[in-house]
């Protein structure tokens, strides 16, 4: 079975996504599944910034590390490459929607788009983590479901 390579998209890729790409390889590993790759990209990324110091506290408060991280910006081959691009909100999939399996979250999920805590305080970074955990269960299942077709 080839490895499953999902891609988060957001603006900067220092809050949202890089929170998502943390917390979904923690899920996989913790569920034991271990074909799939997970990363994240940014439409206005500037290549190598930190992951914002609000992420990486609202990561730590639902029990997460963050780790070493550095954004990126999406490149047309990162994109070309993933089997499944899901962007933070829908502006983000327009502007890359001629690229194929580009999702919202709210697309794939059922569950509510991620607004951009960018410049805001700490509560809404928790509360911004805490919608990508619960989207995150939501593709593991997805994830489970799809793995179990394949067989």
């Amino acid at each position: 079975m080839k490895k499953l390579k999902i891609l988060f998209v957001c603006t900067g890729n220092t809050c949202r996504s890089p929170m998502a790409e943390v917390i979904l390889r923690k899920k996989l590993k913790f569920a034991g599944i271990n074909n799939v790759s997970v990363s994240s990209a940014g439409l206005t990324a500037i290549d190598g910034d930190k992951m914002n110091e609000n992420s990486r506290k609202a990561l730590k408060n639902l029990g997460y590390r963050a780790g070493a991280f550095k954004s990126k910006l999406a490149s047309g081959k990162m994109l070309i490459e993933s089997d499944i691009i899901i962007c933070m909100t829908d502006s983000h999939k327009m502007a890359i929607s001629n690229f194929p399996s580009v999702f919202t979250v709210s697309e794939f999920t059922g569950l509510s788009n991620v607004l951009d805590p960018y410049g805001l305080g700490i509560n809404e970074y928790i509360k911004a983590s805490k919608q990508i955990e619960d989207a995150c269960n939501k593709i593991i299942e997805k994830i489970i479901e799809i793995q179990g077709e394949q067989l």
